[in-house]
């Protein structure tokens, strides 16, 4: 019982790390593309390796303790919960990477209206992942109910900045390739932002035994 309560205990540890990583990573691309910083940009890509380790490493010591120890419903949720949010943990890792490789891409472009709106919607995701992820820590979903909201609003900021850049390469068509790196960058953080919803899912049911749909 010792043995299985030290796994147990560096699954969550480990988890934790890599949901900490990619929040940092999250915040880190959208602040790298912002300010064109191309070193920060680079940290947020040497840093995927890390985040595609910790999904590696995490899947094969839940697979053990499952092996193993058979766990009881409430540990058997946490591992489930642990085996769904890191493929979203490592997706958002991915579009972190993204963004931080349109950074390089972009430092020497001129910089267009949305940029104001892709600082906004980054904040926004990066407060949505860090919500889940206190959630999971704590084994609570205090404020999970505010997720639907910040991805609603995700949603409507992509759409709105989305047919601005559209309409500016249609008048300026020489923009049209920066333009699209604008675009892609949106859809990166909104579907980040679809990633924390599905974990907030995740952790109800790890904290409830209920499954919900949080979207």
């Amino acid at each position: 019982m010792k043995r299985f309560t030290e796994e147990m205990d560096d699954l969550v540890e480990s988890m934790v790390k890599m949901a900490k990583l990619a929040t940092e990573m999250s915040n880190k691309s959208i602040s790298s593309f912002c300010k064109r910083d191309v070193g920060v940009a680079d940290d947020v890509i040497n840093s995927f390796s890390v985040i595609r380790n910790y999904d590696m490493d995490i899947e094969k010591k839940a697979i053990r303790i499952l092996t193993l120890y058979q766990p009881a419903a409430c540990d058997m949720r946490t591992i489930a919960t642990v085996l769904k949010c890191i493929t979203y943990l490592e997706r958002i890792g991915k579009y972190s990477k993204n963004i931080a490789d349109a950074t390089h891409y972009l430092k020497d472009k001129p910089a267009f209206e949305p940029e104001s709106a892709i600082s906004e919607m980054g904040t926004t995701v990066v407060k949505m992942v860090s919500l889940v992820t206190e959630g999971f820590i704590k084994s609570s979903v205090d404020g999970f109910d505010g997720i639907v909201d910040m991805d609603d609003h995700l949603d409507a900021t992509m759409r709105e900045n989305m047919t601005k850049v559209i309409d500016f390469i249609v008048a300026h068509p020489e923009s049209a390739h920066v333009c699209t790196y604008y675009i892609s960058i949106m859809k990166y953080i909104e579907r980040m932002g679809d990633h924390a919803c599905k974990m907030a899912e995740k952790v109800t049911f790890m904290v409830t035994g209920m499954h919900t749909e949080i979207k």
